[in-house]
């Protein structure tokens, strides 16, 4: 049983990690600091490739997605995420027009992804309260599985 809730407790403590992809500096800093402020692990990316990489080799629990990343659109990234195993809550930050947001987010849902949108120029509360809402899902998910596993553990026949 201490062994269950050690390992459980280890899963609940491991850091909660966000991957900024926006290709503009500023915007991806001023993400990465609110990320950070809101207690996630950050990771950056400042180009479609490096984003590709970073998904194909890590494991992240909130993604945050510019549509615009130089002449290839974040919009392709969605069925990366989905492939790596990354099936984790998206917030498209963007300055497109509503219909490309939307269609986005309409494409996300059909790969089961959770997204939502933010429009630019950001909004510095929207994001912080949609990236501390994704941080309290992870913690809550964490939390539901580590009693799971003590439950496992300790009651026989579950």
């Amino acid at each position: 049983m201490i062994a269950a809730m050690t390992s459980a407790r280890n899963e609940t403590a491991e850091a909660i990690r966000l991957l900024v992809i926006d290709d503009d500096l500023i915007q991806r800093k001023i993400i990465c600091k609110i990320g950070a402020q809101a207690g996630y692990d950050v990771v950056e990316a400042a180009t479609f490739d490096e984003a590709e990489r970073s998904l194909k080799t890590q494991k992240f629990d909130c993604i945050t997605l510019d549509l615009s990343l130089g002449k290839q659109s974040g919009a392709l990234l969605l069925r990366t995420i989905v492939d790596s195993g990354n099936r984790v809550p998206v917030i498209v930050i963007s300055g497109a027009d509503e219909h490309v947001m939307q269609t986005t987010v309409k494409i996300a849902q059909s790969l089961n992804l959770e997204s939502e949108l933010l429009a630019k120029p950001l909004k510095l509360v929207e994001l912080r309260s949609a990236l501390v809402a994704k941080k309290n899902g992870v913690v809550a998910r964490r939390g539901n599985n580590q009693l799971a596993s003590v439950l496992r553990e300790t009651t026989p026949g579950l």
